[in-house]
């Protein structure tokens, strides 16, 4: 077996991993927490026992442990002084359901992946699927993600069974005041509305025949490069990133939800990605990227 291609800067790479969880853990809230919570509750109807940036280390801790688990975390934690108050489960539960998500704020130029992943709301983990196989009534929940193709963060992640939405969405972005020069996905977004936004590289279906003119364009160059020539061509081999992202996100917080209302499950599987998008958008920030880089 040869040597790889790749180089990578381990230790800032290790370091990168590293902030990611340091900085995931609002100790500044716990050192901050009077002055928050005061200013939390200065024109507030009802008075707060713990302020709202709380409520991302609950989101965090919830990808981890259940409600009550982490009713038992946060009594610990007002035992030993860190916090001065702890939550009951109701509360745990309001907060983390209605907890607005929003992902790192994306560039002003950008070129987009597409791409859906399926999450299981099956609990019965492997062991259980080795020991007496898969269970006819097993699900998953299908999530769509939108990812920055070159800073591989993740603009935006939707619970959806029509890919297609999510593609017009790039709409928004650019009503927003961003630019979105292009937009790949598979051929699960071959569809006149997509083509509407101007900014495809979808490989054409195989029966693609009539529709928007930019669709017709493209599927007579799909047909007269052939899929190889025409995938070097269009840069659509960059879709492997979001695969890697899928991986990644399932290594580090699992590929199943533990809710069982479908609320609950959708709130849960967005969760995994909007936390996974804010630990390594702080680490990048603070500590840099370390990519593989050809040699």
């Amino acid at each position: 077996m040869g040597k790889s291609e790749y180089k990578r800067d381990w230790h800032k790479y290790d370091e990168n991993v590293i902030t990611r969880y340091e900085l995931m853990f609002p100790f500044y809230v716990f050192q901050h927490w009077w002055e928050l919570l005061a200013e939390e509750n200065r024109n507030a109807k009802k008075t707060y026992k713990a302020q709202k940036e709380f409520n991302e280390f609950l989101a965090f801790l919830h990808l981890f442990l259940p409600y009550r688990a982490m009713e038992g975390v946060l009594r610990a934690l007002e035992r030993l002084k860190i916090v001065p108050t702890s939550l009951d489960y109701s509360t745990i539960w309001e907060r983390v359901r209605n907890m607005n998500i929003t992902f790192p704020e994306a560039g002003d130029q950008l070129e987009v992946i597409a791409d859906a992943t399926g999450i299981s709301t099956t609990r019965g983990g492997q062991y259980i699927i080795a020991k007496w196989g898969k269970r006819r009534d097993s699900k998953f929940l299908k999530i769509e993600i939108v990812m920055d193709k070159d800073k591989l963060n993740v603009i935006d992640a939707e619970v959806t069974s029509d890919e297609v939405e999510t593609a017009v969405k790039t709409k928004d972005l650019q009503d927003k005041g961003k630019k979105v020069k292009r937009f790949y996905g598979d051929k699960a977004y071959d569809a006149n509305e997509v083509y509407n936004t101007g900014v495809e590289v979808v490989p054409p279906r195989e029966n693609a025949r009539r529709g928007h003119p930019a669709r017709r364009k493209a599927v007579r160059e799909f047909k007269q490069l052939g899929y190889d020539r025409w995938r070097e061509e269009r840069g659509y081999g960059v879709r492997w990133r979001v695969e890697s992202l899928f991986s990644a996100v399932k290594r580090t917080f699992g590929e199943s939800v533990s809710a069982t209302s479908f609320l609950g499950q959708v709130v849960e599987a967005k969760l995994k990605f909007w936390a996974y998008a804010w630990m390594v958008h702080l680490a990048n920030s603070l500590v840099g990227r370390a990519p593989g880089i050809k040699v």
